[in-house]
């Protein structure tokens, strides 16, 4: 964890080499809690999702009693490494803004989750293959699991227990729906004619935005706010 010198320079002080360290840092400034905030760059996001850098800025906000900062990953290809390809540091990017903690209504964005998962869900099935159309499906029947997380790959994403059962279900349902990666993914396709061509951007970049919100909505919401 780095941040920037406060007078300007492009020197990094580094003032934690992991998690842990970085939590009593800010335990000892008197940061109260962190959240997120997705900022989105361009309209079509969901389509460099796949690529380092894109698909939108995710900041980890850490509040204070007057104040936030705001962190920013940074990923830096090490080809020189046999095991880890990636380093990955966050740096603080912004000092001293209002406080965001950006809250949404659960019930309102759930429901917007489920009727864009529907949708993309109709189109796969009439315009690709089945294996897309079932995706989605189930990625909107996850919103009604009662054991969300049970056959999520990263289940030590989050402290489950901190979190109630409709935004688990929220949560999952955004991260099985993530389809937006590069070759062979729900990006790399394309239509002939143009009316389909245009649905498909269209109800992607729906999709894309309704999940930021999603998962933004779900962890910020937890049991403590």
């Amino acid at each position: 964890m780095k941040k920037k010198n406060i007078f300007g320079s492009k020197k990094e002080i580094t003032v934690s080499k992991n998690p842990l360290e970085w939590f009593e840092y800010l335990k000892s400034n008197n940061c109260i809690k962190l959240r997120l905030f997705y900022k989105s760059v361009k309209e079509d996001d969901h389509k460099m999702a796949g690529f380092v850098g894109g698909g939108g800025n995710w900041f980890i906000e850490t509040i204070y009693p007057t104040h936030s900062d705001f962190w920013l990953s940074k990923w830096i290809h090490d080809k020189n490494s046999t095991e880890k390809l990636w380093q990955v540091t966050y740096g603080k990017a912004m000092e001293n803004r209002p406080t965001i903690n950006q809250q949404m209504d659960i019930t309102q964005t759930r429901e917007n989750l489920k009727t864009c998962l529907e949708n993309i869900s109709e189109f796969a099935y009439e315009e690709t293959t089945a294996n897309w159309g079932r995706l989605f499906k189930n990625a909107k029947e996850t919103l009604e699991n009662e054991n969300p997380e049970a056959d999520f790959y990263h289940y030590d994403l989050i402290l489950w227990n901190n979190y109630d059962l409709e935004n688990r279900q929220l949560l999952m349902s955004a991260s099985k729906a993530f389809v937006f990666g590069g070759m062979g993914s729900w990006n790399d396709m394309s239509f002939e004619k143009k009316e389909i061509e245009e649905k498909y951007n269209k109800l992607s970049s729906e999709l894309y935005g309704s999940m930021m919100m999603s998962i933004t909505c779900a962890i910020n919401k937890d049991k403590m706010e």
